[in-house]
């Protein structure tokens, strides 16, 4: 179990000066993978199933409203998150990703990611690979729903310690990007707001 305080934006447009940061810092930031949701419509929960890793999170407090930079504002949220490995043979596990079961929804993913964390008193870049105490992990991620491309982008804090984010690190990332509370929501939110969601299904 660990816990986690985020913010994220859900978008159509891609944004190639956030792109472009990750490109200037690559460390071998980007990943394709699919991930499997299930549908609850519940804002609070949320579960997924991810090479074979289901993991289950929980919003502990209510959103709270928050400004990064100017004309950059969302809600942060809390979460509790557990995750916990399934074995590759369980009769379960392969009807869900066989898409026998409904109401679980396949999301296609093409991310960009990196975490920051403090050293000495200075912030400093790691890829994911890399084990840190504590931090904040900043995403950008290309989503495909059911033939729907979306885009999403997100910074997530980790660990004990909280690790204030520079204004000027934040600038260089968005740059002229203009983010709204109005797309600031959760994957649980994003995912049961899709009023035309099909269901994964067998090919």
């Amino acid at each position: 179990m660990y816990k986690t305080k985020e913010i994220r934006w859900f978008f159509k447009t891609e944004n190639t000066q956030i792109q472009n940061w990750f490109k200037n810092h690559e460390l071998n930031a980007s990943n394709i993978r699919e991930d499997l949701y299930l549908q609850l419509n519940d804002e609070n929960i949320g579960v997924k199933l991810r090479d074979g890793a289901i993991e289950v999170k929980h919003r502990t407090r209510a959103r709270s409203k928050g400004c990064l930079i100017t004309d950059v504002w969302g809600c942060f949220e809390h979460w509790t998150k557990w995750s916990f490995e399934a074995k590759s043979d369980d009769p379960v596990l392969l009807q869900i990703t066989q898409g026998i079961y409904e109401r679980w929804i396949s999301v296609e993913k093409e991310r960009l990611a990196l975490q920051l964390t403090e050293i000495n008193g200075k912030t400093k870049l790691f890829s994911l690979s890399q084990s840190l105490d504590y931090g904040c992990q900043i995403e950008y991620t290309k989503l495909k729903i059911m033939g729907e491309k979306w885009y999403t982008f997100g910074l997530e804090w980790f660990g004990n310690t909280h690790m204030e984010l520079e204004t000027s690190l934040i600038s260089q990332i968005l740059g002229n990007t203009k983010l709204s509370i109005k797309d600031s929501i959760s994957y649980p939110a994003f995912l049961s707001a899709q009023e035309n969601l099909s269901y994964k299904t067998l090919p």
